[in-house]
């Protein structure tokens, strides 16, 4: 029983560390860079930065940006045509009038003689 317990702990932290290993980071997403695009040594005046040239996301540019990243996902856009034949509500557990006719169902639409198995 150990042994397979060792056999399965085994295999787990093969698999993680393959995982973490063969990771790619091209499917990263995108981001605007860190805060220091152009900040220089005080003691030699050289570049800190590993990525020059890349603003940092402040003020309401951040906050801009934060807000809108699930814009899309957010919105509901389902639409119903039948819900704009609505003209009023009769108030709980009762339907509501609606322009034009009814919506009939057909109580047999299989054509079943009976509902009785025999």
């Amino acid at each position: 029983m150990k042994s397979i317990r060792l056999l399965l702990i085994a295999f787990a932290g093969t698999a993680v560390m393959a995982s973490v290993a063969f990771a790619n980071p091209g499917m990263l997403p995108a981001h605007s860079g860190y805060p220091m695009a152009e900040t220089k040594s005080p003691v030699d005046g050289t570049r800190t930065s590993h990525d020059a040239g890349q603003m940092n996301a402040v003020g309401s540019k951040a906050s801009m940006a934060a807000a809108s990243t699930a814009d899309a996902s957010a919105m509901e856009t389902a639409s119903d045509p039948n819900r704009q034949r609505i003209k009023a509500s009769q108030g709980a557990g009762r339907l509501p009038e609606v322009e034009g006719a009814l919506n009939r169902v057909d109580v047999n639409p299989g054509g079943a003689m009976s509902t009785v198995i025999k």
